[in-house]
């Protein structure tokens, strides 16, 4: 290769990881932190840790008989998912601007502006009476394994512009 087409070479290079660190890196993060994070949701777990077992599904509770007799689906039906699944369908990217991506539960999808994604995730009170706390079913948040999966998509990504 001639010193001009290396230098010419260098330069698309220079451009293509601009383009990949400033725009590309963020959507990649976003995508990853989504599908990481439903997984998490339909694992009932955060990482390798599972939540807080619910009444309804625990045999010789009031709970579970009530189940039983009036809705016997939520008696298997997992943890979080409620009627409709809505809290889990509502993970997505709110926002990707310069070397930044935010994930969050969009409250559009359950018609409401009530933050139900994060008083589930972090264990807030929920309204259901004075000082009930709900329990934390974490499945959005910082994670090392989070961490490796789009370190690992960002350098497959890298690999392919240098091919």
């Amino acid at each position: 290769m001639k010193p001009e087409e290396f230098n010419k070479h260098l330069k698309a290079l220079e451009s293509d990881f601009k383009e990949l660190f400033l725009k590309t890196a963020p959507t990649i993060a976003g995508k990853t932190a989504v599908s990481y994070f439903k997984k998490n949701f339909q694992n009932e777990a955060w990482g390798r840790s599972k939540w807080k077992e619910v009444q309804r599904r625990t045999p010789g509770t009031k709970a579970y008989k009530y189940a039983g007799r009036h809705h016997p689906a939520r008696t298997t039906r997992k943890i979080l998912t409620g009627d409709t699944g809505d809290l889990g369908r509502s993970i997505e990217i709110k926002e990707i601007s310069k070397q930044t991506a935010v994930v969050w539960t969009s409250t559009a999808a359950f018609g409401s502006k009530e933050p139900y994604g994060r008083v589930h995730n972090e264990g807030l009170r929920a309204g259901r009476g004075k000082g009930f706390i709900m329990p934390k079913r974490q499945f959005m948040g910082e994670s090392n394994e989070l961490n490796q999966l789009i370190i690992k998509e960002l350098e497959r990504k890298l690999n392919q512009l240098l091919k």
